[in-house]
């Protein structure tokens, strides 16, 4: 099977991230305190605008795109998924990392490095814009996608309409729920549901 796999949420615990650095900024910086603190997104977090949104992550991405830790198990369950036989596909939404020029080369180079240092074992690396609909499930398209594991909401609902999606349990996607959709707190319950759904098929 080809299963695609986010970073940001799934190999990563990004709301844990915010969740220690973001209060403390945009109090300093703006004065905001959290309005809401169950979202993926920043912007709904601190009722923040994209331009305050955009300083956030000019402060932080270099610190998480490189010291933030893969989540426990990640290699684990990527390697048990390669000796299966299955092809792996990162399919990221990383902010930057879909522009071209300097900056979107740069992004792309440092999370191929995270990677390879996290041991994440995959065949190919897809970088897409954060701001386009629907991206995700026209890349499962293209790509022959049968499974994606994500996190956002967003993604989940788009891409449940051509694939099989694994909802990664969050704080904010306790309500997703639907037709080709299934949830998943930690890698061993994802492989679990590879299984089952290999079998399936």
């Amino acid at each position: 099977m080809t299963i695609g796999i986010d970073i940001d949420g799934v190999l990563t615990d990004i709301h844990k991230f915010n969740t220690k650095h973001a209060p403390a900024f945009f109090k300093r910086k703006y004065d905001r305190d959290v309005v809401d603190d169950t979202p993926y997104d920043i912007r709904d977090m601190f009722g923040c605008s994209d331009k305050e949104w955009m300083a956030y992550w000019r402060r932080y991405l270099i610190k998480y795109a490189t010291a933030e830790p893969a989540r426990q198990g990640a290699k684990e369950f990527t390697e048990k998924l390669r000796r299966d036989g299955h092809e792996i596909i990162i399919i990221s939404k990383r902010v930057f990392s879909a522009r071209k020029g300097i900056l979107g080369k740069f992004m792309r180079a440092m999370v191929k490095s995270w990677l390879h240092r996290n041991g994440i074992w995959h065949r190919e690396a897809i970088f897409c814009a954060h701001d386009v609909a629907d991206i995700k499930k026209t890349i499962c398209l293209e790509k022959g996608v049968e499974i994606l594991i994500d996190d956002d909401p967003e993604n989940i609902y788009s891409a449940c309409e051509v694939a099989k999606v694994i909802c990664f349990d969050t704080s904010y996607n306790k309500d997703v729920e639907g037709e080709n959709i299934f949830r998943a707190v930690n890698f061993d319950e994802s492989y679990e549901l590879i299984a089952a759904l290999n079998n399936s098929i």
